[in-house]
């Protein structure tokens, strides 16, 4: 029987939390956010104060015992979403992690056999998915109208300045990685989603450290798909030039695409032809992406779903981004086993 309100707590409220995840929870009807946990018990109470959340805790425990409370939303830096996850799902909480769901491969997958022994929902907050025209292009790229895509290249590149708010980001044992586990798990996929999730058969990889940083601030990694398709991929915390730009290019027999802005062209009848359909754009995509997938994220609650299906596609991503790390390191192509 569907739950007509549903009760969330969050936990870790810095950027992401605030800026993002609360106020697309808060903006749901049928939802109330009952609880905010950080280990800043005075920043968290400023923070519910703010946005009228009844409740601010640095007693995680006290979120797992309450039994009224049905999600908790993960908003902590990377080295402490597999432990609260799994303690959440285990506590039979359904859990939505901010991307990347984990460090590595290994949490991930930790996390993907919590949720199914809990037979509770677990999910990532990858909010390109929900974009409007991810949905348009990725319904071209179903329909096969681009003909089969034989190259794609994406990639997230920011201003060197955007990334230093968060210090905990370029430290190794609390963030995992750099750019790769933060923008690159994201473009990775996004452009897998679009293209139907195929199997990624190998990746060559190179990525940069800046001066003695402990992560890469820039990473180039060339994946090899099944079938044939060629994804090649690039991410920088590092850019010098005045304006960020993430892009999804598709290359295919039939025709091209571009996402970010979305543009589609077909070979028809002879000629070269516009065919992109018109977009609503919002002033802040990303913030109307992550409002769809909380959205969604919910309302899967409500109706009574559970299991793992698109946390399972992010441990895929997952095993991608270790076997990058490994080519970079090594110097040579990795090959990805069935």
């Amino acid at each position: 029987m569907a739950k007509k309100t549903i009760k969330a707590a969050l936990v870790g409220v810095g950027v992401a939390g605030q800026v993002s995840h609360i106020p697309a929870w808060k903006k749901l009807d049928d939802v109330e956010l009952v609880a905010l946990c950080d280990r800043d018990i005075e920043k968290a109470q400023k923070v519910a104060a703010r946005f009228g959340v009844p409740h601010a805790t640095t007693d995680f425990d006290t979120i797992l015992a309450d039994p009224d409370i049905d999600v908790v939303d993960v908003c902590t830096p990377n080295y402490l979403h597999a432990p609260l996850a799994i303690a959440a799902l285990q506590s039979g909480k359904h859990v939505l992690v901010e991307r990347p769901i984990a460090r590595n491969a290994a949490e991930a997958e930790k996390m993907v056999k919590a949720a199914e022994k809990a037979d509770c929902l677990l999910a990532c907050a990858l909010a390109h998915r929900f974009r409007e025209d991810t949905r348009i292009l990725k319904k071209f790229v179903d329909r096969g109208e681009l003909g089969g895509v034989f190259y794609a290249k994406a990639g997230w590149l920011r201003q060197r300045t955007d990334w230093r708010t968060e210090e905990w980001r370029q430290q190794k044992q609390v963030s995992g990685g750099g750019v790769l586990l933060d923008l690159g798990v994201q473009m990775i996929d996004l452009t897998l989603h679009i293209l139907g999730n195929p199997a990624v058969e190998s990746v060559s990889a190179s990525a940069h450290r800046a001066g003695k940083a402990e992560v890469e601030d820039s990473l180039v990694a060339l994946l090899r798909l099944e079938g044939g398709t060629v994804l090649n991929l690039e991410v920088t915390w590092g850019l010098l030039m005045e304006k960020d730009f993430a892009y999804v290019n598709l290359f295919g027999q039939s025709g091209a695409a571009l996402w970010n802005p979305l543009r589609i062209h077909k070979g028809m009848h002879g000629s070269l032809v516009n065919v992109t359909p018109s977009v609503d754009s919002p002033r802040n995509v990303y913030k109307q992406s992550i409002e769809a997938q909380i959205e969604h994220f919910a309302d899967s609650v409500r109706k009574g779903q559970t299991g793992s299906t698109s946390a399972r596609e992010v441990l895929e991503v997952m095993r991608i981004v270790d076997a990058i790390y490994r080519s970079a390191e090594q110097g040579r192509e990795v090959r990805l086993g069935n």
